[in-house]
């Protein structure tokens, strides 16, 4: 497993003890008794030439070069975004035999991706995108086969993640928001100037390069911004009335994290529809959606959810059963697990039917 960032290796611990949730690359790990690569590896003392010559490109180059350097160990390769699939791909296709290679493809309509997805996908098994835009894209655009394009939703940890009792302590009337990946926290905060409601944002991401637009911003009275560590943003939503997510116009699952953590915790969610963020909520039923960079629309649906605390309880708790059935992080692993495990089965059928025959003409 190739994994873009530093990996967590110290929070079992704070797992078991119910302050932290599990993340989705050691679900993943645990379900395939598999080896994780992250930018961490790079620095092991004894790393082959090459990786050391990769690094001069970047780290997500260096991580694809020790993966596939090391490819003759393993029988899947899973490579988590395409800034890693991309150079593995195009280093594997050297190669008549390799692992299955495996991805997630988070935004694959992204311009610069374009040539190199098209003349590279052969060399990908199974690429998984939680957007119905993007696999529209990649069997459109990009000639992917539809039968190596898997859409996938995303996950929250839903034991982790769950409805809680607001703290005594909790504001009468408070809402909130979280992440940073193309989020459009001007409209929000245009959209609750001077309304009767404290609004805090966890405007803060490990994954996301995105620029904060709460920094060197004058916010009203009424909002605040700040990084929130797991525990405390689970708090923040237990807290909250709702959660909005506001985002710009975008083509894939932007928003999605924050919207299914708030939906784990029995919060209803209301949320910009997006091109790309059309997949998950069912306006009126388990969520809400307002039109992109629309302050009034978004200032009417806040209001309207304030007025009416017994809607947005019931359309929290839809929310929640929703997320149970279908969008749990042990969904999330299984589908992949699957997925893989299918691919394996079919590389492997042939071999052992051609072992078979050796033996009977033997």
């Amino acid at each position: 497993m190739l994994i873009p960032s530093v990996v967590k290796r110290d929070i079992a611990q704070a797992v078991a003890q119910d302050t932290h949730p599990t993340m989705d690359y050691h679900a993943l790990q645990a379900a395939w008794n598999a080896d994780i690569l992250d930018y961490a590896a790079l620095e092991a003392e004894g790393n082959p030439r090459l990786v050391r010559l990769a690094r001069r490109g970047g780290k997500d180059l260096a991580l694809a070069m020790l993966g596939y350097l090391r490819r003759e160990d393993y029988d899947v390769i899973y490579s988590n975004g395409e800034n890693l699939s991309i150079p593995l791909a195009m280093l594997l296709r050297r190669h008549r035999w390799r692992p299955l290679h495996v991805l997630i493809g988070h935004h694959l309509s992204t311009p610069k991706k374009r040539w190199f997805l098209r003349a590279l996908h052969p060399q990908m098994d199974a690429v998984f995108v939680y957007a119905s835009t993007q696999k529209r894209y990649g069997v459109e655009v990009l000639g992917i086969p539809e039968h190596r394009l898997h859409l996938i939703p995303f996950h929250a940890d839903h034991r982790f993640y769950r409805p809680l009792l607001p703290s005594p302590d909790a504001p009468e009337r408070m809402i909130c928001s979280a992440g940073l990946e193309w989020r459009d926290y001007p409209t929000l905060i245009e959209a609750v100037r001077d309304l009767d409601v404290e609004v805090r944002l966890a405007a803060a991401s490990p994954w996301s390069k995105h620029r904060n637009e709460t920094q060197d911003r004058v916010l009203p009275g009424n909002v605040s911004a700040r990084r929130y560590e797991y525990n405390e943003l689970r708090r923040l939503y237990a807290d909250a009335r709702f959660v909005v997510v506001p985002l710009y116009q975008n083509d894939f699952q932007a928003g999605i994290t924050t919207i299914l953590e708030a939906m784990a915790m029995g919060k209803a969610v209301i949320a910009t529809r997006t091109i790309g963020q059309v997949d998950t909520i069912r306006d009126g039923e388990n969520g809400l959606y307002v039109p992109p960079g629309d302050p009034r629309a978004l200032r009417q649906k806040i209001q309207w959810l304030l007025d009416h605390p017994d809607r947005a309880r019931e359309i929290g708790v839809r929310a929640r059963c929703d997320l149970e059935a279908e969008w749990t992080l042990d969904h999330w692993v299984e589908r992949i697990v699957h997925v893989t495990g299918s691919l394996y089965q079919e590389r492997e059928q042939p071999a052992a039917s051609m072992q078979w025959r050796m033996r009977a003409q033997g």
